[in-house]
């Protein structure tokens, strides 16, 4: 699944947003899964001379570095959904096992403007920070329904450089997905 963080800069402010769009996967054992956004991961609306950084935690705590927030949209972290449909009309208890992996470029430059997305953190148990392409296990125990879901958060750093002017910039991040058991309890 591709989305894009969004960078916006007018003279010096700025707007990041990271959004993953619903996706399915096909391959799956025994059912389908689905990766929802349920919210985006939005770096807000700042203003920077020269360099700076913002990070948004999965718990949606803020930490700005050489930045000037502004009013305008505000800082979240992202909201994420693994469902996974079961086929059939079986209700015995199994536990899925899926895998995720988080991608995005280095470095992104444009109209003066430089930005680098990194240091991702999630709430799952076990995976407080994840790097770029890690592989990531989630769990969704004790499935009995048609439908076993997981929500969790996302944060991440944001570094911006502004050499001269303002831009808009899309980094594009890839979140793929595959179920990788199905166990019958």
């Amino acid at each position: 699944m591709r989305s894009f963080v969004h960078i916006t800069t007018y003279a010096l402010a700025l707007t990041a947003i990271l959004a993953l769009p619903p996706t399915s996967y096909a391959q799956p054992r025994s059912g389908d899964l689905r990766v929802q956004t349920d919210g985006e991961l939005k770096f807000g609306t700042f203003m920077v001379f020269g360099s700076g950084a913002r990070r948004v935690s999965p718990s949606g705590a803020i930490l700005d570095q050489s930045i000037v927030a502004l009013e305008g949209t505000k800082a979240q972290p992202g909201r994420f959904t693994v469902e996974y449909e079961r086929k059939g009309a079986n209700t015995r208890a199994l536990t899925v096992t899926v895998e995720l992996v988080i991608s995005a470029p280095d470095r992104i430059r444009q109209d003066g403007v430089d930005a680098r997305l990194s240091q991702f953190e999630t709430d799952l148990p076990g995976y407080s920070r994840i790097s770029n392409g890690q592989l990531v296990r989630v769990e969704l125990p004790n499935c009995r329904s048609k439908t076993c879901a997981r929500s969790f958060n996302i944060g991440a750093r944001l570094d911006v450089t502004r050499n001269y002017g303002g831009a808009n910039i899309a980094i594009p991040i890839d979140l793929d997905g595959r179920v990788v058991s199905v166990d019958w309890s």
